[in-house]
């Protein structure tokens, strides 16, 4: 699809720089931009290779906007230049082959469960006893949607989606391959020396707008609902316990493991490998950096890091330490041979004052 950077520019809302004629066939990131192209810049250290490549035009934020006088680009200045980009390719790619919709006739689709308009069900599809599959929904295949599941408008579930009976998706909820939603809390106890299984009666409830990223499992409750509010984003790999209770607006990133009974506030962010502990709270806007291991409840707000999870700046000044830790040791060992030297001339000194002191 060819455009103008003009046409550009008012899609996006934004404030055009140059040719607006110049005719824009691609969006590509600044390194890959050809002369057929629109890019953005976010930082300024990209602001070379923008300015030594072949890129026709680029999408910029006001504050790079000034380092651009005189080059020999257009540009456009907007807000936010990957939203921005992000429309724009959405545009040169408007051509898109048309949804298929229907039951296709090697899914399994139970007589009793209520099916809304406009659904697609692909072949080795499972929909369960009593499930309520709403409007514009796409069941991938080999997705098993359990008995008395209820799925919103515009679900979609990816290949091998697995929903155990009861789960519920709000609207627009996207579950990516391999994850699996309302599988068994790990909750046993111990009775006559054997680790004794306590029923998992609960569901798993997911709040609009939630993304769940592939081979993710939420468990479900052990008697209520484990829940994850709007507009969440979970990434693949990830693993939420019974009971877990998850905000509004969390970002989960891969490998996340939250043991049972946890809450979050909303807009929580948790990076790569987090691990929180069961019964743990963590408070509105707070941000766990990588690998971190949250042993206590975190004040809203707060950022930590580590394992066990401390205030930014004072593990920052732990790690500083731990990587003097080897400098350290040599000194201490240093410090222990000069002491052992000063010991050993003080009582070769003694010894040579208390024979004088007997001679005499």
């Amino acid at each position: 699809m060819l455009t103008t950077l003009e046409d550009l520019a008012a899609l996006v809302g934004g404030r055009l720089v140059g040719d607006g004629a110049v005719v824009i066939a691609a969006a590509h990131p600044v390194e890959r931009a050809g002369p057929d192209a629109i890019t953005f810049i976010e930082e300024e250290k990209h602001l070379r290779t923008l300015l030594e490549g072949q890129a026709a035009a680029a999408l910029v934020s006001k504050a790079l906007a000034s380092h651009l006088t005189g080059a020999n680009v257009s540009w456009v200045e907007v807000d936010d230049p990957l939203i921005a980009f992000l429309a724009v390719r959405a545009h040169l790619g408007a051509v898109a082959r048309p949804r298929w919709t229907g039951i296709h006739p090697l899914a399994h689709v139970s007589p009793t469960a209520t099916i809304g308009d406009d659904v697609a069900i692909h072949p080795f599809a499972c929909v369960g006893d009593g499930a309520e599959i709403g409007a514009g929904c796409t069941i991938h295949p080999g997705a098993v949607v359990g008995p008395n599941c209820r799925l919103a408008t515009g679900v979609v579930l990816h290949p091998h989606v697995v929903l155990y009976e009861g789960t519920s998706l709000g609207e627009r909820v996207e579950v990516h391959a391999g994850t699996v939603l309302g599988g068994d809390g790990f909750g046993y106890r111990v009775r006559d020396g054997k680790h004794v299984k306590v029923p998992q009666t609960g569901t798993v409830t997911v709040g609009a707008d939630v993304e769940v990223g592939a081979n993710c499992t939420i468990d479900r409750g052990t008697f209520g609902a484990t829940t994850i509010g709007e507009g969440t984003k979970i990434d693949n790999l990830v693993m939420i316990g019974h009971n877990n209770q998850i905000g509004k607006h969390n970002l989960l990133c891969g490998q996340v493991g939250l043991a049972g009974s946890c809450a979050t506030g909303d807009y929580v962010v948790m990076a790569g490998q987090v691990g929180i502990k069961d019964h743990t709270e963590i408070g509105q806007g707070a941000m766990i950096g990588a690998q971190a291991g949250v042993h206590r409840n975190i004040p809203s707000g707060q950022q930590v890091l580590g394992s066990p999870a401390l205030p930014v700046k004072e593990q920052r000044q732990l790690f500083a330490l731990i990587a003097r830790l080897p400098e350290l040791n040599r000194e201490i060992k240093l410090l222990k041979a000069e002491i052992a030297r000063l010991k050993g001339a003080l009582a070769e000194a003694q010894g040579r004052n208390g024979k004088d002191g007997v001679a005499a």
